[in-house]
């Protein structure tokens, strides 16, 4: 049978955003935010994407979702690749998605709570405690801790950091989600759905997943989208590198690393005018400002 990435953000959204599967995603909400949470208070926000977007890395394949008994508005996503700006654009996704909830004339009170979870395959922060992978984020006051407004909470679940830790019996429940997103199998797999049953659901889903040809067919359009995004960052990366030590000198090195990365986001926003997406979009995945998109639109 066809081997599944479980990181793969179009997968991720087909086990966790629909509405059959709202059981997976209540559980998964409960163990990561630590409230019981049942699929009834749930109600997702759709936001499917046509399929001649998915073999573009740089698209974006969050899951939305309400929660109807505590106002409350929650946006969960997947990444696998680095991202040095990631705090930022997680910022710019909540701040986004804050100011769309209110109107002209409304009053604030009506405002959500916003909550945004990353799961992410890279390493973001360095926590004193070396099991940490799972870390809580809230705006607080400098000297005494107090708390501005729960209006914002983030979330992001480091996965390699999972990866380290020794096999054990008995894994919590956000630890055995994180094994399952980690593409665990075997009799490992079956201690954790032991502690976690729906988890077991969620390979249910996986099995009828990978039977469907259609469902494989976009699948593997994302798989290639993000090879050839990362790719082309890496290409980029690799000949500002060696321009760098042909010039012989650090800072020759330093601006050739500066200019691959910069190619490499250059590469990634012509994709995406070449997809007519939004400037504003644009700007915001490959961090260029519209100005240089507006520039590299012009010189093709």
């Amino acid at each position: 049978m066809m081997k599944i990435n479980r990181k793969n953000d179009y997968f991720f959204k087909r086990v966790f955003g629909h509405e059959d599967t709202k059981d997976i995603l209540a559980r998964f909400l409960t163990v990561v935010l630590s409230v019981p949470i049942e699929p009834d208070e749930l109600s997702l926000v759709h936001t499917e994407m046509s399929p001649e977007y998915l073999a573009d890395k740089a698209s974006v394949l969050d899951i939305q979702a309400r929660r109807s008994s505590s106002h409350e508005k929650m946006n969960i996503e997947m990444q696998i690749s680095s991202e040095d700006n990631l705090e930022r654009r997680i910022l710019h996704y909540w701040g986004r998605g804050y100011t769309e909830e209110i109107k002209e004339g409304d009053d604030y009170s009506g405002l959500p709570r916003m909550i945004n979870i990353a799961v992410v395959d890279f390493n973001v922060f360095e926590w004193r405690d070396g099991t940490k992978f799972h870390g809580v984020f809230r705006v607080l006051e400098a000297d005494e801790g107090v708390l501005f407004s729960d209006a914002l909470e983030i979330h992001v679940l480091e996965l390699p950091k999972l990866k380290k830790q020794p096999m054990k019996d008995d894994w919590t429940p956000i630890e055995c989600w994180g094994l399952y997103l980690n593409n665990l199998e075997g009799e490992a797999m079956e201690m954790v759905t032991a502690r976690e049953p729906l988890i077991r659901r969620a390979l249910t889903v996986e099995d009828v997943f990978v039977k469907n040809d259609e469902e494989r067919r976009l699948y593997e359009l994302r798989e290639k989208g993000r090879l050839k995004f990362e790719n082309a960052v890496f290409t980029a990366e690799r000949r500002g590198r060696n321009e760098g030590r042909q010039e012989g000198r650090l800072e020759g090195r330093q601006e050739g690393r500066l200019e691959g990365r910069l190619e490499g986001m250059r590469e990634a926003a012509r994709s995406m005018l070449a997809r007519d997406l939004p400037l504003a979009l644009i700007s915001e995945i490959s961090g260029l400002s519209v100005e240089e998109i507006k520039a590299l639109d012009r010189t093709g």
